[in-house]
């Protein structure tokens, strides 16, 4: 996240602790909408610091915040998100890649320390590394459910009954993933550990690079 972007987010951070929480979770719905859009995340920010500006003048007032949002919250975003220019499809490519890089990084690193612990405790393929079949199926898998799940939550951050959402199922679905993990034990590929630790590194900062230039 450049420079920018990051210190306005931390200034609607704190501004948004003057809000009352009528306000901050009619705030937080519209926000978490606006993630869902192909505005960029400067965008994004600014619409924030406006909106919450915006409640916190009608609180002094001691207007509903309604009075200066509407009757339908859900509207005015859609109405902001057509007026602003959209990212353009090779920018939110990137954006996704960095963020799916980062999602890469946390699972290889959580595979690494595993490995690692195995290692200690005596078993596994010490001092070198395996990756089997159920592992990268199961990483595979929870990347595309994570991706799933942030994507209706934004979509559905104004529906009331869909914010109860399919909870049981993506449960079923992670206890699946977690037996394939198990059970799933051919190898795909083995790395000694000063290579694999050297794996997660890199990918970590390639992400810091790309983080670095993206909103």
């Amino acid at each position: 996240m450049r420079k920018k972007t990051k210190l306005l987010l931390e200034e609607n951070n704190r501004l948004e602790e003057a809000l009352s929480p009528e306000s901050n979770a009619l705030l937080t719905d519209m926000v978490v909408y606006l993630r869902g859009s192909r505005i960029s995340t400067l965008e994004q920010e600014q619409v924030r610091r406006d909106l919450t500006q915006m409640l916190l003048d009608a609180e002094a007032r001691e207007d509903k915040p309604e009075a200066v949002i509407g009757p339908d919250p859900k509207s005015l975003c859609d109405s902001i998100i057509e007026a602003l220019p959209p990212t353009s499809r090779w920018k939110s490519f990137l954006s996704v890649l960095r963020d799916g890089l980062l999602s890469v990084t946390v699972l290889a690193a959580i595979w690494l320390g595993f490995g690692i612990l195995e290692g200690l405790l005596g078993v596994g393929s010490w001092p070198n590394l395996t990756l089997t079949l159920g592992q990268l199926l199961s990483g595979v898998s929870i990347l595309f459910i994570a991706c799933g799940v942030v994507y209706w939550i934004c979509r559905s951050s104004f529906s009331v009954n869909q914010k109860k959402g399919p909870w049981v199922l993506i449960f079923i679905l992670l206890f699946a993933l977690l037996c394939a993990g198990f059970f799933l034990r051919q190898p795909v590929a083995t790395l000694p550990i000063p290579i694999a630790a050297f794996g997660v590194a890199a990918l970590f900062i390639i992400y810091k690079l790309m983080d670095a230039q993206l909103d």
